[in-house]
């Protein structure tokens, strides 16, 4: 059977790098698939450059800017495939990324979701290269529900559910639960992902990756300072904690995890204040509601790290040592902006 596979991607201002994913698109060796370009309201040559593809398989939208949820929602239902595939702009994908789909749904077919690996990359500029890690579980069939609960935890903890683009979805399961990306877009894939994964009776999850999701570039490191960047740490601990009830799933099981991946967010949080110009008084302030804050408090007792390199960071966190983690989030803040690659390896490892 030659299933058609729906690819959706929201278009803005990319003009640097979206040849690169529609080429990569293009070139694949299975060739049943339509590729919806929804040109989120772009400023810049994005647009001209959609319309140099002569495809058939390619259908250009244009629409006027409204976010990277609504976005997917409109390609999403302009789409006709059976399998739905979210990639975004910046990105690409590797040869053979389509026909490895159709094998394992051909060897499944009675698959609900499809997850990869990927490719956690940063551009050097100056080196004209790439830095990239393989995040990837093992190869592994869940054949219902209560399958996927037992290990449910791990593939969150291994990072394998929150991104869209490394996953394959059926087109009736998002039709028939009337599914949508949020209004909001910041965390939207792990909502939209959190709301699916809650209709998939049999899943597979592959160890190969064939996505390459860009997270920094070199020289272009987006230095935008969130006022809101913590109250939205908190509200996602808050979630996934009702979520992984909602699974029924004991408290024992999750809460490590949960409170870990708090922790570790929280290392963001004090270094998105030095994307700011606030004045020493103001990050002072700032920092020192962080690391007293109930919650973090809290997790702090029940989150264990990793590495030692985390183990380390968390001290002055844990003895409440404001002008100590002011320094670490200073220096936080350096490094992803003069060496980010090194900096996503550290993320990546920690």
């Amino acid at each position: 059977m030659h299933r058609l596979i729906s690819v959706i991607v929201p278009v803005y201002n990319c003009e640097k790098y979206i040849r690169r994913l529609v080429e990569s698109i293009l070139n694949q060796s299975y060739g049943n698939f339509e590729l919806i370009l929804v040109n989120d309201g772009s400023k810049d040559n994005t647009l001209a450059i959609l319309k140099d593809f002569k495809d058939r398989r390619v259908q250009i939208i244009s629409k006027e800017n409204s976010g990277v949820s609504d976005t997917r929602n409109v390609g999403f239902n302009k789409s006709k495939g059976e399998l739905i595939c979210f990639l975004d702009a910046d990105d690409y994908i590797d040869q053979g990324f389509f026909q490895e789909i159709i094998e394992i749904f051909d060897r499944y077919p009675e698959l609900d979701l499809l997850n990869f690996g990927f490719y956690s990359d940063v551009e050097d500029l100056q080196l004209q290269q790439l830095s990239s890690d393989k995040i990837a579980y093992k190869d592994v069939l869940y054949s219902s529900h209560n399958e996927i609960k037992e290990d449910f935890v791990n593939l969150w903890d291994s990072a394998m559910l929150y991104n869209p683009c490394n996953k394959v979805y059926l087109s009736s399961i998002i039709r028939e639960n009337n599914l949508k990306y949020p209004s909001f877009n910041y965390g939207e894939d792990v909502q939209f992902n959190r709301d699916y994964l809650m209709h998939v009776k049999e899943f597979y999850n592959s160890s190969k990756a064939f996505y390459h999701y860009i997270r920094e570039r070199e020289g272009a490191v987006t230095n935008t300072y969130n006022p809101k960047f913590f109250d939205i740490r908190k509200k996602e601990f808050t979630e996934f904690n009702a979520y992984f009830e909602l699974w029924e799933i004991e408290k024992e099981k999750y809460y490590e995890f949960s409170c870990r991946r708090y922790i570790e967010r929280i290392l963001g949080c004090i270094e998105n204040v030095y994307c700011s110009s606030m004045s020493f008084k103001k990050r002072y302030k700032e920092i020192h509601s962080i690391i007293h804050n109930n919650i973090t408090r809290e997790a702090l007792k029940y989150a264990e790290p990793k590495s030692l390199k985390t183990k380390i960071l968390l001290v002055p966190i844990k003895l409440k040592l404001t002008l100590m983690t002011m320094l670490m989030g200073k220096t936080f803040h350096f490094v992803k902006t003069k060496f980010p690659g090194m900096f996503n390896r550290l993320k990546n490892k920690r």
